[in-house]
């Protein structure tokens, strides 16, 4: 029954509990949705889906799944008690357009009649309408591009080990909360953290939507867990800058970029299963690589990490292998060592003081002793 002042309502429903799905009362509230004996889910990191077996509603959250098999009453509460936090969602849900806004109409008019008069000739046009209607378009674009991509791999077996696992998981979480002036805020991300078992490649990347994929090779080659913490903060700017939707863009042809332009994120989203070959052909350009050193330091700082272990784990790589091998595609097209150390320092040194550093709470050691890594002490 919903209460008009305290706008709280509550609905029957179910948590979803591995394969079955445990009946329970659903609370919502202006803050959130939680069943009633569980953790609430924020409605600003909500994603709101039909089961296409039982058309049940699903309202997911990082770790929790909730739903109510009244599709339609379910969604009259959220809209009575959770206002603006979820009309996007909502609007997703009904297979409306949510990326597109008024100003981005005036920009597409705009846009068109300079292609009209031939401007079109002109890359650097069309690189910055694009880039600013992808920087506009709802986080659900995204998530489904990232999707698309990793169901078309096949990269080798999963590790399940939850040390290892929970190891990467809690160096995402400790970086979340600390970017600052991306395109889309950290919460509006479904952090989804994957180990693939493969010493041979000292290698990381996180495909649009926050899918994060280590493999065991960057994990035993690095001494300390700020070094793989680097990695990772690099590629949480890519996802936060969603730099890897707007390269998507660009680089898929003007048809392509011409419907993100009118409001249509379909042609980007069809060519997922295509995206990742298309990263590792040629990787992001110096610029973007320099945009997530820059707001990855930052996040590392501001997170109480020692942001210059990335550029020590490069000293170790290269004493190991010298010149950098391919297998080091995150690395490919990055400014040179010695620039990167460099940029590094004026960055940090460019920051207010941020105060004492906070270590990890990892046993390092027995991570990597779960993977049958070498262990070699960490220098003190």
């Amino acid at each position: 029954m919903r209460d008009e002042f305290t706008q709280r309502d509550t609905a029957d429903g179910f948590v979803v509990d591995g394969e079955r799905r445990r009946p329970t009362r659903l609370v919502l509230t202006a803050e959130g949705i939680a069943p009633e004996d569980g953790e609430a889910i924020p409605w600003t990191r909500v994603r709101l889906h039909r089961d296409e077996a039982d058309g049940a509603l699903l309202v997911v959250g990082r770790g929790v799944v909730v739903g109510s098999t009244d599709h339609d009453g379910l969604v009259r509460a959220i809209e009575g008690v959770a206002g603006n936090d979820v009309d996007r969602e909502l609007a997703r849900l009904r297979g409306e357009k949510t990326g597109f806004t008024g100003g981005q109409t005036i920009g597409c008019i705009l846009f068109a009649a300079l292609v009209t008069f031939g401007v079109m000739q002109v890359p650097g046009c069309y690189r910055s309408a694009v880039d600013g209607t992808v920087a506009s378009l709802d986080p659900s674009v995204d998530v489904q591009l990232g999707e698309a991509a990793q169901g078309s791999m096949d990269e080798g077996p999963v590790v399940e080990d939850e040390v290892v696992v929970g190891a990467i998981e809690t160096m995402v979480e400790r970086l979340e909360p600390h970017f600052q002036g991306t395109d889309l805020a950290a919460t509006e991300i479904e952090w989804v953290v994957r180990v693939v078992d493969d010493d041979a490649t000292i290698n990381a990347y996180a495909l649009p939507g926050g899918f994060i994929t280590v493999y065991t090779g960057l994990i035993e080659a690095a001494e300390t867990p700020d070094m793989v913490a680097g990695v990772l903060a690099h590629e949480m700017a890519h996802v936060l800058q969603r730099h890897g939707l707007k390269r998507m863009a660009n680089k898929a042809g003007l048809l392509v970029g011409l419907s993100l332009l009118t409001g249509d994120a379909g042609g980007v989203i069809a060519l997922g299963s295509q995206f990742l070959d298309m990263l590792l052909d040629s990787g992001y350009s110096r610029e973007l690589e320099s945009e997530a050193d820059d707001l990855g330091v930052k996040a590392m700082a501001r997170a109480g990490l020692d942001a210059r272990s990335l550029a020590r784990f490069f000293d170790i790589l290269r004493e190991e292998y010298g010149d950098l091998p391919p297998l080091l595609q995150w690395m490919g097209s990055h400014p040179d060592h010695g620039t990167r150390i460099e940029a590094i320092d004026e960055i940090l040194g460019e920051m207010p003081e941020q105060g004492e550093s906070e270590p990890l709470d990892l046993d390092w050691e027995a991570v990597r002793a779960a993977l049958g890594a070498e262990v070699t002490p960490a220098p003190r």
